[in-house]
């Protein structure tokens, strides 16, 4: 048992088919799973919201906001670890545009809840940095459409992220 009740960052595991599929329906039973935390130091979510706060006249003079729509990413960084498969997978896309970008991304929370998605790779930094340091590496993951979330206590026995295929130690 714990001493304190807050879970610790690196229980969360982000996932990418380094396949490239893109369709959940059809390329998740066949992807290649590679983490994405070799050399990875800081994974930061974000829910860009859509809002609308439109007033109308019985709020007078005020207005309510509603959250219309969301942009799910996530901006990873670190060091590049040559050799690591998920780092390979998305530094040799440094130079692709459009649908060469998208592949399949599975995130599981410390509770099991798992989101997948099909997703775009953005902003891909795949080297840098001052030439006697560590190589940087950082892009952002970010989900196209609505994800597909299974809470932990649907899952059927035996499909947590811990049985992925590629282990990207």
């Amino acid at each position: 048992m714990e001493k304190t009740h807050f879970a610790l960052n690196f229980k969360n595991t982000l996932e990418i088919d380094i396949n490239g599929g893109t369709d959940l329906s059809s390329d998740k039973e066949k992807a290649s799973w590679a983490k994405l935390s070799r050399g990875i130091s800081t994974i930061t979510p974000s829910a860009a919201d859509k809002t609308d706060a439109t007033p109308y006249w019985d709020g007078e003079g005020f207005s309510d906001t509603e959250i219309t729509g969301k942009n799910i990413t996530f901006a990873l960084s670190g060091h590049r670890v040559m050799g690591d498969p998920a780092q390979d997978y998305v530094a040799s896309h440094f130079l692709d545009i459009g649908d060469k970008l998208r592949t399949l991304a599975r995130w599981t929370d410390p509770a099991g809840n798992i989101v997948e998605s099909v997703a775009t790779m953005t902003s891909i930094v795949p080297f840098g940095g001052a030439a006697d340091v560590k190589q940087t590496f950082s892009f952002t993951l970010a989900l196209d459409g609505k994800p597909d979330y299974t809470p932990a206590s649907t899952q059927p026995t035996g499909t947590a992220s811990s049985a992925s295929t590629q282990s990207g130690k």
